[in-house]
This record gives C-alpha cells, sequence and structure tokens, in this order.
C-alpha cells in the first residue's frame, strides 16, 4: 500500500480554513519555542556599588575595569607594569597573600615563531577559616593585553570581575577551603604565563578545581565551552549554582579538537580539575582599538561576578575533589539536561534500532519501499549538499561585490548577524524547493529519507564523539515516535489536525538545534558558515515531511521568497560597508630596516592597499615575498623607505657568540643576543636550513630540532623572545657536523623614527591597526644576517645606515 493517497488527502480532507489554523497554530508554537531558545537567559541584573558587601557588584568591578581597560596594557609596555601594580594592591585591600612570579619561560609546542618571555604572574591567595578542610580553588584570567586594543573585554572585565569576587569572598562567609587568585601574563604570547606557573610555581603542584574565564568578543552571555576529564560533578554544581549560563558537552568534544588553547589548557594538563568560561559575541572588536571599557555591559559583569562567587563558595565546602565521572550535558530551552557518558553508545543503538524497526514494520505493511528510502536519503544529502554550498560561496559572493571586504583580514561584517540570516534563508530556500518537487511521494518514505544521515551521524558522532551524541540523539528520537505513530495508524488519511503531532515530534530538534547554530555562527568565521549550514541542512532534511504539511502549496513561494530576501540581505550589506571612525578599517605599516646593507623599505600585509598606505607605498610598490618576515605568510606590498636620520639609526640587536665543538663533529653555538632598543617588543631568531639545527636551549628550556622545525622548510628554525631583558638572553644552539646555518635576528619595537615619517600623513579616524596576530606588526623592524661558521667570532653591532 503506497502513502501517495493519504499525502494527497492532506489537502482536501478538510476546510480551507481547518488546514490555515492548523498550520498557523504549529507555526506560532514552533516560532515561539524558537525564540524561547535563541533568546537563552537574560543577563542579570546589575548591582550598584551599594550592595550589600558580601554580594558581587558590577558597579563596583567596573571601577576597576576603567583603570585596567583604560588603554593598552601589552607584555612589557609601562601600561602593562601599572596593571601588574594596581593587581596586587588590589589583592592586598581584599586581604590575600600576594606573590609576583617573575622567570623566563620557553614553550616551543605552542605556537609559530616558538615563544619565550620573562612572564610576571600576579598570584594572590585567600586562606580559608582555621581548621577548614576544604578544596581549593584557583580563579583564573590573563592581564595583559595585546598591543592592538585597550583589552578592556580580553580579559579586562573577567580581571575586574575576579578583584570584586575577592573582595566579596572575604566578606562573606569564612571560607572552608583556600582561594587562589592567578592573574596570568602573556597570554596573548601563546600562554606563556600560565605556562610557567603550570611548571615550576610551588601551588600549581596542589590539586583543586580552576575556574578560568576568557573572552572571544566584547559582548555576549557568558558560555562554559569546556571542562576537564572527569569533571562532571563540576558540571552539576554549575546547573545548581548558575543555571542561567550556557553549557554543552558538544562544545567540549568539539574545542578540545579544534588545537585552540587557553591558560586553561596549561592548568588542565597539569592536574587540576575545573572549568572554561567565556563570552563569544561581538567577535568585529576582537583585538581592536574598539574593545572598549564602555562596550563591555553590566550584565556580563555581574553574571560573571556572581558565577565565579556562587561556584567559588559552593566547590570549596568539597572535603575532596569526588572521583571522575564524565556527563552528556546540554541546554534544552530553559532546562539543563545531563545523564552518563556511558549511556551515549546505547541510547545510541537503541534509537537506532528502533529506526530500523520502524522502517521493516512499515515494509511489511507495504507502506514504504526500501529502495525509494534509500532514494530519498540520497536526494536530500545531495540537494542539502547544494544548499549548504550556498554557505560557503556567500563570502566569496559578498567579497566580489563590495572591494571593502577584500580589505579586511579576518571574515567579518559590519552586521555578522545579517549575514548570518541571508545564508539561512537561502539554505531553506533549495531545501524547500525539493521538498515541495517530492510533495507527492509518500509520507513515510520521505520522512523515513530524512532520518537516515541523521541517524547514521548519530551512532557515529555517539561512538567517536561522545560529547555531542546529545545533539543528534534526541531529534532523531521524536522523529522515530513520528514513524512508529505514521506506520501504525492504518489506512487513514491525514488530516491538518495532524500536523501538530509532527510539530511535538520537531520539539527536540527545535529546543537543541538553533542555539547550537547559532553558536557555531558566532564562533566561527563567516568564510566557514558552511559547517553549522550542513547542520541545518540535515535538520530540514530530518523534519521533511512537516515542511509540506506545514506550508502545503506555498512552500514555492516561501522558498522563492526566502531566496529574495537572503540576496536582498546579502545586497544591502554588500552596499552599505563602509569604513568610518566607528567602523574602522584594519591596515598596518611596517618599517623594515636591513642593518646590514644599510636599506629600509616600507611593508604591509594589507590585501588592498588605501590612500594612506598609498601615501608610503607610492605609485607603483612590489607584491613580493619578503624572507626577512617569516612569521606571516606573504607576499606583501613593498616599496623604499629612506632611511633614518642619524640620530634615529636603529643598530639593530648585538649577537656574540661562541662555539665549541662536541662529539661527530657537532657543535653548540652560544649566542648572546642583546636588543639595541630599550622598549624592543621582541627579537626574532631565525636559522636556516632548519635541518642544522639538533637542539637548542632557551629561557632554560631544551627543545629538540624535531620539535622546532614546522612544515614550511622556508621557515627553518624560527624563535621569538618577546620584551627581552635589558641585558640580553642566551641562546644555545647544536648543530650537525658540516652544518654552517644562516642566521637572521630582527628586533621589533611598535615605533617608528619622526625623522622617517616627517611630512608623512598621520594614521587617518577611519582606520585602526591590524588586529593583533592577523597580519605584520606594526612598527620597526630592523635586521640582521650572520653565518654560523665552524670559529666564530663576536658580531658587534650594525653600521649605521
Amino acid at each position: 500500500m503506497s502513502d501517495t493517497a493519504a499525502t494527497a488527502a492532506l489537502e482536501r480532507s478538510a476546510s480551507h480554513r481547518a488546514a490555515w489554523v492548523a498550520r498557523l497554530g504549529t507555526a506560532v508554537l514552533g516560532l515561539g519555542v524558537l525564540l524561547l531558545v535563541l533568546r537563552g537567559s537574560p543577563l542579570p541584573e546589575p548591582l550598584t556599588a551599594t550592595a550589600p558587601a558580601e554580594r558581587f557588584s558590577a558597579a563596583r568591578a567596573r571601577e576597576h575595569l576603567r583603570f585596567i581597560g583604560a588603554g593598552p596594557h601589552a607584555i612589557g609596555t609601562p601600561r602593562h607594569a601599572e596593571v601588574r601594580d594596581y593587581l596586587q594592591a588590589r589583592l592586598r585591600d581584599a586581604g590575600a597573600e600576594v606573590q609576583l612570579q617573575r622567570e623566563p619561560v620557553f614553550a616551543p609546542a605552542q605556537g609559530v615563531p616558538r615563544p619565550a618571555a620573562t612572564v610576571e604572574n600576579v598570584v594572590g591567595r585567600l586562606r580559608a577559616k582555621e581548621g577548614a578542610k576544604g578544596t581549593t580553588v584557583m580563579v583564573v584570567a590573563h592581564y595583559d593585553s595585546v598591543p592592538t586594543g585597550p583589552g578592556a573585554s580580553d580579559n579586562g572585565a573577567a580581571v575586574a570581575s575576579i578583584l570584586e569576587v575577592a573582595r566579596a569572598l572575604q566578606q562573606g562567609p569564612a571560607l572552608a577551603g583556600d582561594v587562589v587568585v592567578l592573574f596570568t601574563d602573556a597570554e596573548e604570547q601563546h600562554l606563556l604565563g600560565s605556562t610557567a606557573f603550570a611548571a615550576s610555581h610551588p601551588w600549581a603542584r596542589e590539586t583543586g578545581v580552576v575556574l578560568n574565564v576568557d573572552a572571544r568578543g566584547d559582548a555576549g552571555p557568558l558560555l562554559m565551552f569546556e571542562v576537564s576529564p572527569g569533571g562532571g560533578w563540576l558540571v552539576r554544581r554549575l546547573a545548581e549554582e548558575a543555571p542561567d549560563v550556557g553549557a554543552g558537552s558538544l562544545f567540549t568534544a568539539v574545542y578540545q579538537r579544534m588545537h585552540n588553547a587557553t591558560d586553561f589548557t596549561a592548568l588542565r594538563q597539569g592536574g587540576w580539575q575545573g572549568l572554561n568560561f567565556a563570552n563569544v559575541e561581538g567577535t568585529q572588536a576582537y583585538h581592536t582599538r574598539r574593545e572598549t571599557v564602555d562596550a563591555v555591559s553590566d550584565g556580563l559583569l555581574q553574571q560573571q561576578g556572581d558565577t565565579l562567587l556562587a561556584l567559588t563558595r559552593r566547590i570549596s565546602r568539597e572535603a575532596s575533589v569526588p572521583e571522575g565521572e564524565e556527563l552528556i550535558y546540554f541546554n534544552a530551552g530553559p532546562v539543563r539536561v545531563h545523564y552518563p557518558r556511558a549511556w551515549a553508545v546505547p541510547l545510541a543503538a537503541f534509537w537506532g534500532l528502533l529506526f530500523v524497526f520502524a522502517v521493516i514494520r512499515a515494509r511489511q505493511r507495504k507502506q514504504l519501499r526500501l529502495w525509494a528510502v534509500v532514494r530519498e536519503a540520497l536526494l536530500l544529502v545531495f540537494v542539502g549538499f547544494l544548499a549548504s554550498s550556498l554557505a560557503r560561496l556567500a563570502w566569496p559572493l559578498l567579497r566580489a561585490l563590495q572591494p571593502a571586504f577584500r580589505a579586511v583580514n579576518r571574515s567579518e561584517t559590519q552586521d555578522n548577524a545579517r549575514f548570518v540570516l541571508a545564508v539561512v534563508l537561502l539554505v531553506m530556500a533549495v531545501m524547500g524547493v525539493v521538498l515541495f518537487i517530492r510533495r507527492r511521494a509518500p509520507v513515510l518514505e520521505v520522512a523515513a529519507g530524512g532520518c537516515v544521515p541523521w541517524a547514521v551521524i548519530c551512532v557515529l558522532v555517539s561512538i567517536a564523539l561522545p560529547g555531542a551524541s546529545g545533539l543528534f540523539l534526541w531529534p532523531l528520537a521524536g522523529m522515530v515516535l513520528l514513524l512508529l505513530w505514521l506506520g501504525g495508524r492504518g489506512p487513514e488519511p491525514l488530516t491538518p489536525w495532524h500536523v501538530p503531532l509532527w510539530g511535538l515530534a520537531a520539539l527536540p530538534l527545535l529546543l537543541l538545534l538553533p542555539s547550537v547554530l547559532a553558536t557555531f555562527f558566532t564562533v566561527l568565521p563567516l568564510e566557514r558558515a558552511a559547517v553549522p549550514s550542513d547542520l541545518l541542512v540535515l535538520g530540514i532534511s530530518l523534519l521533511a515531511p512537516g515542511w509540506v504539511w506545514l506550508w502545503g502549496r506555498g512552500l514555492p513561494w516561501a522558498s522563492g521568497g526566502a531566496a529574495l530576501v537572503g540576496l536582498g540581505l546579502l545586497g544591502s550589506l554588500a552596499v552599505g560597508q563602509r569604513f568610518d571612525a566607528e567602523h574602522p578599517r584594519p591596515t598596518g605599516l611596517l618599517y623594515l630596516v636591513d642593518a646590514d646593507t644599510r636599506t629600509a623599505r616600507w611593508v604591509t600585509s594589507d590585501a588592498v592597499l588605501n590612500d594612506w598606505t598609498r601615501a608610503y607605498l607610492g605609485s607603483g610598490p612590489a607584491h613580493e615575498a619578503v624572507d626577512a618576515l617569516p612569521e606571516v605568510k606573504g607576499p606583501f606590498w613593498t616599496a623604499p623607505a629612506p632611511a633614518p636620520a642619524l640620530e634615529d639609526a636603529p643598530r639593530g640587536p648585538t649577537v656574540d657568540s661562541r662555539v665549541e665543538p662536541l662529539e661527530g663533529g657537532r657543535r653548540k653555538v652560544s649566542l648572546r643576543i642583546t636588543a639595541a632598543h630599550p622598549d624592543a617588543a621582541f627579537v626574532d631568531v631565525q636559522v636556516l636550513p632548519g635541518d642544522a639545527v639538533v637542539s637548542a636551549r632557551l629561557a632554560g628550556q631544551q627543545a629538540t630540532g624535531e620539535a622546532l622545525r614546522t612544515r614550511n622548510a622556508a621557515q627553518g628554525v624560527l624563535l621569538r623572545y618577546w620584551v627581552p631583558p635589558a641585558g640580553g638572553f642566551d641562546l644555545e644552539l647544536e648543530l650537525t657536523a658540516g652544518g654552517n646555518p644562516t642566521v637572521r635576528v630582527g628586533e621589533h619595537t611598535y615605533a617608528v623614527p619622526p625623522s622617517v615619517t616627517r611630512g608623512l600623513p598621520a594614521r587617518p579616524e577611519a582606520s585602526m591597526s591590524v588586529p593583533f596576530g592577523e597580519g605584520l606588526d606594526e612598527g620597526m623592524r630592523v635586521t640582521r644576517t650572520l653565518r654560523l661558521e665552524a670559529a666564530a667570532t663576536p658580531v658587534a653591532p650594525g653600521p649605521t645606515p
């Protein structure tokens, strides 16, 4: 028996008014669920400065933020020292025992160039009441900013909140366990501060719980996106003490496979359990001058503080850290759901087998054909790929329509929400067309075909990535129940009043998928919008019959309208993109000096030049690779620049070398590298070819040549010492037998000599520095080159250009 007659009867079995009422009612209810999920929990009402002393007050925290986020405070700058001293003073005011951990650290596994620095971590400790035997809690945030922005959100807001939390802890009930406050340094330089703390500070040898707070943007609510292995009990505490904070084991499962890291990573690897928090909205301001104090909302500060304060008090009362427990957890609308991770595979097997049973039973009753189910599944997957391809093409299309988007390094617009809505509408339009074409196919065949890819992914994810299984498991369960009902109801035709039953089956998907899509669209670059779009396609396929039931003959009109609106939104973004003081264009210039040849040139990593950069580079700049800048992939726009005046002449770093023979013809080369400028931001050391390096020792740590080399042979071994000591730093290289590599040293400062820029225009208000890490660092770079021969002699300062 075929379902075709029953499907067709959906349009004729009741009056037009009844069909319209049923569809409208279902649509209104579904829209209500979507709005509830996407709205999430509102930020708490901020408390004023007159709030009770034991409570967290956003107003009191903002006073700290005004000082911390007043300007850029990158490592080694005068503002950095001021913030460091301020933090120590405020912790002492709160009654904490305060230490300053100052030590050199080298972390070759944490980035390219391989980073090193002398860090200054601010560490405080609030002692528990005498005789208490609670759990030690460590609250962590990094206090350094990037050089291109004031860092009010990343990470000044978290630092200010923790200062207020420390004060409130001392004013409230006596602590049951010690509380360690850790403000790490050089987090922006590949987590050097937390690496140093985890490696050598005695308090890091203890056990306890760490609560780390960071930021990806300057807005949004707090998200708990990572929990340590065995930290399921902490998820339960979070649900009890801060149920309004978003969380999901899916985010932990995905994040830990993205090779990203925060300070939490070093501490988690050191044996601490804990939770990792961040706000992830407002990414357009991330690492830019727009990341100001005024952009941080009091509601976010209050949520950060309330969460940390409640969790710290609760966890510190634990007599010991409980045994490890792994949970699957997610927010289903306003409800937090969690259950043991060990259930993932059994539940997936149960619902997968129940799906197979529903299909086989329907086949035995001649309600569907197995080959037709496979056909519908393949058709939906194929069309879904075409639909998600629009998401892949949306950003290139926007760049083609508007040259301004080719001028920015990251795939961001001035209204990301409009871009995301356009992508969603275009995907839905394509899917709507194919579903309308298949409107006369048997309901059970289309419904089962839509479930096939979802069920396969559900089983695979439950095995390989169980933390993400909840997203796929429960929507599948809803649709399997609908299939069982459809297959057991007999030959009676469907009526419009059965549409709400489909809405009920769709409820798990509506509760889970929209918030995940919203988060992925927020944290992923717009050029990778296809990732959440693929999830959207799968969700539409899972609910395939419902789209036909809900829209009926209006589906082509709805699809056409969605396509037009989506294209219109992309067009409006292209037309409306303008650079001004409120939305400045990221652009940058580097003054590159070769101290050996006494030459200089301007270099920019901007893809497209503007009037300001052309004033420096002239009308005929070259577009070429620059060997002296191996840390950023070229080519760059370059042009000759005037040498600085005699009084401003940069000498470049001094390199003293000593060679010692080793067994087997190998040599140990000891280099003493001293920056010429007292305000040097960093010194780069590049050794070519990299294969000549057997090992290197920097900042007291040894690394093998294999660990130092990258897949890009042109980079060789590339090291960077941030804020080098005034007396210089030592680098020891063990070289292969017969190897005579070339060493290039480069000293970077963020200022250009005034004599060089005299007569040239200052940066316009409609532009800003390229966000840190997304292009060349601005300022001046002075390079020198030497060859490590078998017998080396000291290398004196370079000649004046």
